[in-house]
């Protein structure tokens, strides 16, 4: 079997798809959390795609990057991708807002599960649909 190489495209495409499904099961989860009790703030919706898109098209750029210019770039970009994601539950956790301004009901359990998939979708997704 010949290995193919990983063009720019691809990565991109595959960052596409991995940001399109972490933003459909981040407003789905979004959903199941407001019916648990949590409370979105206005416009959460648009803020969760853009969110949860956004950054997977950076990883894939970043992916893409690592795996051009490193021998074992897929392990490099797995590290860095976790750590990403690790840094990334912080704020779900110990949120302080601009001017005290305190977090919405439930803000925990609506976000972090976000990150969570956003963030394992980038680790799995991104090398998974770019072959």
């Amino acid at each position: 079997m010949q290995a193919t190489m990983l063009t720019f495209g691809k990565a991109i495409k595959a960052g596409g798809i991995a940001g399109l499904l972490a933003a459909g099961l981040n407003n789905v989860w979004s959903l199941l959390a407001e019916a648990m009790g949590s409370v979105p703030p206005p416009g959460f919706p648009f803020a969760v795609t853009v969110s949860s898109v956004f950054p997977l098209l950076v990883g894939a750029m970043l992916y893409f990057m690592l795996m051009r210019f490193f021998p074992k770039g897929a392990l490099l970009y797995t590290v860095v991708a976790v750590l990403f994601l690790l840094l990334s539950l912080y704020p779900t956790l110990y949120y302080a807002g601009p001017d005290g301004i305190a977090p919405t009901k439930g803000f925990t359990l609506l976000t972090l599960p976000m990150h969570l998939i956003a963030g394992g979708l980038g680790i799995w997704g991104i090398p998974k649909f770019s072959r």
